[in-house]
């Protein structure tokens, strides 16, 4: 007991203290027993510690990194959760037909009479799920899809699931090595494979029309939430999700006919899942880390397990929702839940309380991401080989080998046994204040010293300089310095967490010459320009015609440039359903006027009308904004050169071409400027609406740069992407500015 107060007191007051001292009291007066009985079992749960044995196996190793005496614990796991297979009774029911005829049912004996019945069962084994697949999904007269049997990669599954049912790794044990194309992860996409290509789209001579993930992506994009999620309504009739999932339907569909078995694994090979969760953390500058972790282990005791899923179920039930427990990541607390809170709750159905026990025993055989510095990088890849494979980019054998490939060259640079040198920051802050010094001294002297002088000391000079010096000291040292500081870190390894390393011209070197990626994002935003002719149109078509004089004309201009102030957030998501492939507003339009099978948009790569284009058209609602500029160059045209066109016989497109566009060339020259800079910045429409894909085809040089900053932790090579754009940008401007004296004309001259 002295022991355990020795180590409390330096902490500082509190309850586990308090209840120590008490009973060393107790002791020496010789009331130990009764002060046992009383405080003991309280101080026994105030004081409970963090150990492994505690936990799920996999949850604490998730936890952990580094190899041999070097393995050190990194985090708390607080949260997991592990995905199952979820299936919809009454959609297998009706089809249990075509489901016996295939051998899929098994003996059950009848509620009514005890006789031995037929009854369908879910999938066993890859080769049942891919035939289930098939059997379960339906089409339309056309061709479209009306329900879908299972997609691999809808729920929550990605190929992690399936590379781990196969037996695969996707890193090697010492977390050196990527093993990406492991032959076994080739084996599961080349199922997922298979399974996307049930729904592929062909002619009456069998040509492919539409890929059948693109033919899934169309029919996902319909669905909806809440109490229209495709399982509950049968819209899909099979999926892998996480265990949260019975939360979703014991709020919006308590009644609904379901069963959850675990994920289907290849023949002959187990069934396995795959979990993951949240941990607490402690920064290593930290002020106060022995707090902090008295925090966590206090967050992790018992009593506040129990305490939180009780007051977390008198919240569900103020708000007229069922509970269904979140897991926890320590078995014996998803035991107590079990009992008290899952077995004992009347308003949960009996199918729910049996899958809560499946996902905790399925627990016991869990795999989770790999650990390692490029996790992220790691799930990228992963992700885009499944594009690429699932979408015949490459096979899935060569698609993984691509990833393998970026992977381990980023392992290789981590794990490089060179030594670069650490940025020694005071030569670089050195440069900058000789600069600064430097270029005040050219103005002085430049500007002749005395009249500088002279007035610098005037009043109202002093007064301009102090009402300026807020705005110059925030343009030194939060524009002008991070664009110094941005220079040097484009010559170094730096990911925030370490100090920067001077690599020389390695970043810019491999962006060159290694990375793929680099190029296919130039070559995405190179397409972007299009869009800039096709908007600057837009907008002096609509600029002319609100040009005229009609009654109202004020309300229409508010009308057409309100678009122009709509967020680009808010604008993202209201293009996302009018470009929807199958309820969109452009795609019900162009089925009106007779075509049967209308673009993808957002959910295809293809060039001309895909993901890209569709941005393109998105853009061209925003036209308002160009239009203010050439409503303003339009009002400044002197009417009597119309009205001398007119006299030398001109029409209508004669004094477009030969008297507007020659008056507009220098808004021309504006908008031109100014929409290849935005276009070559172009990001937040990708980030919103496609998240870079599908198949990278929208991610764009500023998304690339995004991920390798903030995704990645790659600042060094973000910054070195940074700089290039820039420089792209001004050679770009600057041939504008060297070309416009050829065609730009302004009324002075």
């Amino acid at each position: 007991m002295a022991n355990l107060i020795a180590s409390l007191e330096p902490i500082g007051p509190s309850r586990q203290l308090t209840i120590a001292r008490e009973i060393a009291a107790a002791i020496q007066a010789g009331r130990a027993q009764q002060a046992a009985l009383g405080r003991a079992e309280t101080l026994v749960e105030l004081c409970q510690g963090i150990h492994a044995e505690r936990y799920y196996k996999t949850c604490w190793e998730e936890a952990c990194f580094g190899s041999g005496s070097r393995r050190r614990v990194y985090a708390v796991p607080n949260t997991t959760d592990d995905r199952a297979l979820y299936y919809n009774i009454d959609v297998l029911d009706s089809c249990k037909t075509a489901l016996f005829e295939a051998g899929y049912f098994e003996l059950a004996a009848d509620p009514a009479t005890g006789r031995k019945v037929k009854q369908v069962r879910p999938p066993r084994d890859w080769d049942e799920l891919k035939d289930y697949a098939r059997l379960l999904s339906k089409w339309d007269k056309k061709g479209n899809l009306e329900r879908l049997g299972f997609a691999p990669n809808y729920g929550n599954s990605w190929l992690y699931i399936y590379g781990w049912l196969n037996g695969g790794k996707f890193m090697s044990g010492d977390g050196r090595t990527c093993t990406l194309d492991d032959p076994r992860i080739v084996e599961a996409l080349q199922f997922m494979v298979d399974v996307y290509d049930l729904f592929e789209k062909r002619d009456a001579n069998g040509r492919v029309l539409k890929r059948g993930i693109e033919a899934v992506d169309a029919f996902q994009s319909t669905f909806e939430g809440g109490e229209f999620d495709p399982l509950i309504t049968g819209k899909v009739a099979m999926k892998i999700d996480g265990d949260w999932f019975q939360n979703h339907i014991a709020n919006h569909a308590p009644t609904l006919r379901f069963g959850v078995v675990p994920a289907p694994a290849p023949k002959g090979k187990k069934p396995i899942t795959w979990s993951g969760g949240f941990s607490w953390a402690i920064p290593r500058g930290a002020k106060n880390q022995r707090m902090a972790f008295e925090f966590i282990r206090f967050r992790m005791t018992d009593r506040i397990w129990r305490l939180y899923h009780r007051v977390e179920k008198r919240f569900s039930e103020s708000q007229g929702k069922s509970y269904v427990p979140q897991m926890a990541p320590l078995p014996h607390i998803n035991t107590w839940t079990q009992k008290e809170l899952v077995d004992n709750n009347p308003d949960l159905p009996a199918r729910i309380k049996r899958n809560f026990i499946l996902f905790g025993d399925l627990m016991k055989v869990s795999k989770f991401r790999p650990v390692t510095p490029v996790g992220q990088l790691l799930w990228d890849h992963h992700v885009r080989a499944y594009e690429e494979a699932v979408r015949h980019t490459y096979t899935p054998a060569k698609a993984l080998e691509r990833g393998r490939r970026e992977v381990q060259k980023q392992l290789d640079l981590i794990y490089k046994e060179k030594v670069y040198p650490k940025v020694n920051w005071v030569w670089p802050i050195g440069v900058i204040a000789l600069l600064l010094v430097g270029g005040a001294a050219f103005i002085f002297l430049r500007c002749g010293r005395l009249r500088l002088l002279r007035e610098m000391a005037r009043p109202e000079s002093r007064a301009g300089y102090l009402f300026a010096s807020p705005w110059m000291l925030g343009l030194v040292v939060l524009t002008a310095g991070p664009i110094v500081v941005s220079i040097i870190y484009s010559f170094c390894r730096y990911d925030v967490l370490h100090p920067a390393e001077f690599v020389g011209l390695d970043n810019y070197s491999h962006l060159f010459r290694q990375d793929p990626l680099f190029w296919k994002s130039l070559i995405n935003t190179g397409f972007m320009v299009l869009g800039i002719p096709l908007g600057m149109a837009a907008g002096l078509g609509v600029a002319m015609l609100l040009n005229t004089r009609v009654k109202g004309m004020q309300v229409y201009r508010t009308v057409f440039y309100l678009p122009a102030i709509v967020p680009a957030v808010a604008s993202s998501i209201l293009w996302i359903w009018v470009l929807n492939p199958k309820n969109g507003l452009i795609n019900s339009l162009l089925r009106v006027f007779g075509m049967s099978d209308p673009p993808g948009w957002l959910t295809s790569p293809d060039l001309w009308m895909g993901s890209k284009m569709g941005i393109i058209v998105m853009g061209l609602w925003g036209a308002g904004a160009g239009m203010i500029i050439w409503l303003a160059g339009l009002k400044g045209i002197p009417q009597h050169l119309y009205e001398a066109a007119e006299i030398d016989g001109a029409g209508t497109w004669g004094k477009f071409c030969h008297v507007t566009l020659p008056m507009l060339s220098p808004y021309i020259f504006f908008n031109l400027i100014m929409g290849v800079i935005g276009t070559l910045q172009i990001f937040a429409q990708a980030y919103i609406m496609t998240q870079g894909g599908p198949a990278d085809s929208t991610r764009f040089y500023a998304y690339y740069l995004f991920d390798n900053a903030f995704r990645y932790f790659r600042m060094g090579y973000a910054s070195a992407l940074a700089w290039i754009l820039f420089l792209i940008i001004l050679a770009l401007t600057l041939i504008q500015l060297k070309l416009a004296p050829k065609w730009v004309h302004y009324e002075a001259e």
